[in-house]
């Protein structure tokens, strides 16, 4: 067994994988999907311990766990607060597991239908189907091109002797590595490792490599038709993911699609020729293939677009890349290698996948690698990797609109809806397996609040000039890049009526030149330092995310007031952005889940005014704003709306604190927008319980429910709120509506709850939302209403409780224990003028909680006759 640890004392969280060198590529001839049906079935208990327990040791435990598999490998991931008690007790687990999982005939039966459940949402999935169906024809369906899922009529024969015998061969210590990373003690760590992993003795077995097999090469086309966009893409077969010609493939795929300096971002999209382009390699331990393809809107043709990219890939040989590009490539890429070093999850992340390729040092020789290519070597490798090469020639098409139109939404009688369930009353005193758990660990509440207290005392908080809000958090120990969040905000109702198309417009275009600088100027600008930002249009502000190496703070704050303050909005960009905009609002809506989302807004949001910024735009009228847009609009928009003063901003990290405010008073301090502003607060208003059959994609559905109520953070019942909703279905795996649906139904593969109680007003609601089979939408909806009644009508138990507490309060400290979590606090605190004691307040109130209060709650606002559903269904 291999360890693989990348210690950080300054971290307060660890990330944990176990790799195991299997997946897919091993399953047996004849039962695709095997790999990861055991991935599944492991988590159903050990000889210690019952499946239950295993989930509710890793809640009470505050991990927060997956698992995933590819062609490569299984991976089991965890993540948690720095703590070697934690560590110990996920180690022990993993050891388990290794040598005595416990499966069944009744929990293979059952787990087999979440499984099925699995494929039929990865089915719906339109843009990774179509992916797998590149790799299905390259390779014939065998080896990379048998689905990872593999197929439920192969599983369906899977044996529990198959299974065992899997596990038996592949999950063997000689056959996996432990990744470790954050903040944990080297010598603890391996000293665990070592008494828990080192007595298990190696496989008896010869763990063979899969004999690799190479695709047909016979220039085929196939035609998947699903989904909501239109697609024209080339597979071609790469070499295995340590071979050197694919350092070459990373430079290529930023030569062609990069934006805006692209090959074929010039060629296609420039021109209208396409929506967007990419270049997509998938680089596997054997081989692998990297997909060249373009997204057409309506009326551009999957002909032209196909001659176009053969041209391209021909010109790559004929024009071989010029040192200018090459470089510009590689000062884009230069900061990636630091900023995985300093962020412990993404390092995790990059070492797992590494140990699957057989190098765990991969990504970062690679990173070395292509920061060393030159011009000759690229062009040399790329014509390797085209020379003789056939592709396969994929084209995702829309589902036929006419296949939609003959379907009518159907809205179910009341009384249906809300007819009797059967309850049973619930037993509120433990639970068998609850009795012999150990007792619920509540985090230590004073130590927390402390912290959050010491996290208040490194913010400084004030004003510039003209109102706009600033805090800056500098961390002189910080290695990391400087972070920061800007919100400008503007307008009100009033004046922002029918203004969707052109704010979007404006907020897209803002960034595409400025009076100094071209978009490609502004690109490689932010590129040379080392920098990068992001802007987000919205209605009533426009918010910046940005990054910059510490020395580099000061230059980059002038390059984003330029871009704010004097864009160009080039006719040309005008003309693409416009196109692109308008492109994708004729783009037809079939995926369940957006349907369902849709119609959800669309009967929530009917009271609105036509054109209201509180109303959702249907598509058809949102064209016809957007197509009145002219530039002359946008400039005069950004004219009459955008100034600082109404805004927020931000920096965390490694800056000097009174040089950065003086920059930003000189910046920002005197800009005002000319418009009158008022923050749009949205007020409770009743909704009358429907239910409702949407008509979506050829797959499974999706259900969308909402309890709306009237209630915000000075309610007085607010935590007691966030604590049911917690218990009924924060977690897919773990709550009432997951045991319920997943794990004892099997109707679905992914159920969960959210809620939303704002600060402000009094809009707030709880959603349910899942996927489903088709036909058993209904069945799930009544479900869900059932469970919403039982715990409305008999409450939760007291180790549901504790266990909701600890749980919440681990996951809150984890999230103050990321910088990055903490700045993006700040702006929100800013503009309600909130700190971060209010965090502290909140979490006294979770510690107090009472179970006669949380019980109260649910009776009072979990009504399941209340409830407003949408089912798309195929």
């Amino acid at each position: 067994m291999s360890i693989l640890l990348a210690p950080d004392a300054d971290q307060k969280v660890i990330h944990a994988d176990l790799v195991y060198l299997t997946g897919s590529l091993a399953d047996p001839e004849g039962a695709s999907g095997t790999a990861h049906f055991l991935e599944h079935m492991m988590f159903k208990g050990t000889t210690q311990r019952t499946g239950p327990q295993l989930l509710a040791g890793l809640q009470e435990q505050g991990i927060q766990f997956n698992a995933t598999t590819s062609f490569d490998r299984t991976r089991y991931s965890a993540m948690f607060s720095a703590d070697q008690r934690k560590l110990d007790f996920l180690l022990e687990l993993e050891a388990e597991r290794m040598v005595a999982p416990v499966f069944s005939e009744s929990d293979m039966s059952a787990e087999l239908e979440v499984v099925r459940q699995e494929i039929t949402r990865a089915q719906n999935d339109s843009l990774a189907m179509f992916s797998q169906q590149l790799l299905a024809e390259a390779w014939d369906g065998k080896f990379y091109g048998r689905s990872v899922m593999g197929s439920y009529d192969e599983l369906s024969n899977v044996t529990l002797k198959d299974l065992r015998q899997f596990h038996d061969h592949y999950y063997q210590p000689n056959n996996a590595v432990l990744v470790l990373t954050g903040g944990f003690e080297v010598g603890q760590a391996l000293s665990s490792v070592n008494d828990l992993f080192a007595k298990i003795k190696p496989s008896f077995h010869v763990i063979n490599r899969i004999e690799y097999m190479s695709p047909k090469n016979t220039g085929s086309t196939i035609q998947v038709q699903q989904g909501e966009i239109n697609i024209l893409a080339l597979g071609y077969e790469l070499p295995p993911s340590q071979d050197n010609r694919n350092d070459a493939v990373i430079i290529l795929a930023e030569m062609l699609a990069g934006e805006p300096h692209g090959r074929l971002y010039h060629s296609l999209v420039t021109s209208g020729k396409a929506q967007s382009v990419f270049v997509i390699p998938q680089l596997f331990r054997q081989g692998g293939q990297v997909i060249i393809g373009a997204v057409l809107g309506q009326g551009q043709s999957m002909q032209v677009i196909q001659q176009e990219l053969m041209v391209e890939i021909k010109r790559l040989q004929e024009e071989p890349i010029l040192a200018e590009e090459l470089a510009r490539i590689q000062t884009s890429r230069r900061p990636l290698k630091d900023l995985i070093l300093n962020d412990t999850a993404s390092l995790s992340d990059v070492l797992s996948e590494a140990v699957a390729q057989d190098n765990w040092l991969l990504h970062f020789q690679r990173h070395d690698q292509v920061e060393k290519l030159v011009p000759s070597q690229v062009q040399t490798d790329i014509e390797k990797l085209f020379a003789d090469k056939v592709p396969v020639v994929g084209m995702l098409l829309t589902t036929l609109a006419e296949e939609l139109d003959s379907f009518s939404d159907k809205t179910q009688e009341l009384s249906r809806n809300d007819r009797d369930v059967a309850l049973v009353k619930a037993d509120l005193t433990a639970s068998a397996s609850e009795k012999i758990m150990a007792e619920v660990e509540i985090p230590d509440v004073a130590e927390f609040n402390a912290y959050i207290r010491t996290i208040e005392t490194s913010i400084q908080r004030g004003e510039l000039s003209n109102g706009m809000k600033v805090a800056l958090r500098s961390l002189p120990e910080s290695e990391d890049l400087v972070r920061g969040h800007l919100n400008l905000r503007f307008g009100n109702i009033e004046n922002l009526k029918g203004t969707q198309a052109l704010s979007d417009l404006a907020g897209t275009l803002i960034i595409r030149g400025t009076q100094k600088r071209s978009y490609q100027e502004l690109v490689d600008k932010v590129n040379q330092l080392g920098a990068g930002f992001q802007i987000m249009p919205k209605q009533g502000m426009l918010s910046v995310n940005f990054a910059s190496p510490k020395e580099n703070v000061t230059e980059v704050l002038h390059l984003i007031s330029e871009v704010l303050r004097e864009p160009a909005f080039p006719k040309s960009e005008f003309d693409l952005v416009k196109r692109q905009q308008m492109q994708a609002l004729m783009t037809p809506v079939y995926q369940p889940s957006n349907v369902a989302n849709r119609a959800l807004q669309r009967y929530t949001e009917q009271d609105y005014p036509q054109y209201d910024i509180r109303r959702n735009i249907e598509s058809n009228d949102m064209q016809q704003l957007l197509k009145k847009v002219t530039m002359e609009d946008v400039q005069q928009f950004h004219q009459d709306y955008y100034g600082a003063q109404y805004g927020e901003v931000a920096l965390s990290g490694n800056f000097d604190s009174e040089q950065t405010k003086e920059t930003l008073e000189t910046l920002f301090g005197s800009w005002m927008s000319p418009s009158p502003y008022q923050l749009v607060i949205a007020k409770h208003r009743h909704q009358s319980p429907v239910r409702q059959e949407v008509r979506a994609g050829k797959t499974g559905g999706y259900y969308q429910g909402r309890i709306y109520f009237s209630a915000n953070t000075d309610t007085e019942e607010n935590v007691e709120l966030f604590i049911v909703e917690h218990i009924l279905g924060r977690n897919p795996l773990a709550s009432r509506l997951g045991k319920r649906l997943r794990e004892q139904e099997q109707l679905t593969y992914d159920i969960r709850s959210s809620i939303r109680v704002p600060t402000q007003g009094d809009h707030a609601f709880v959603s349910i939302r899942g996927d489903f089979s088709a036909g058993q939408g209904v069945r799930l909806a009544d479900i869900v209403k059932e469970e919403v009644n039982r715990i409305a009508e008999f409450g939760i138990s007291q180790y549901e409780l504790d266990l909701a507490k600890s749980t919440i309060l681990g996951k809150r400290r984890r999230a103050l224990n990321d910088d990055k979590k903490i700045l993006g606090l700040l702006p929100k605190q800013l503009a309600e003028g909130t700190k971060m004691e209010t965090w502290a307040v909140r979490n006294k109130a979770y510690a107090e909680a009472s179970l006669e209060k949380v019980n109260a709650a649910a009776r009072r606002y979990f009504k399941a006759n209340e409830m407003v559903e949408f089912i798309a269904t195929p």
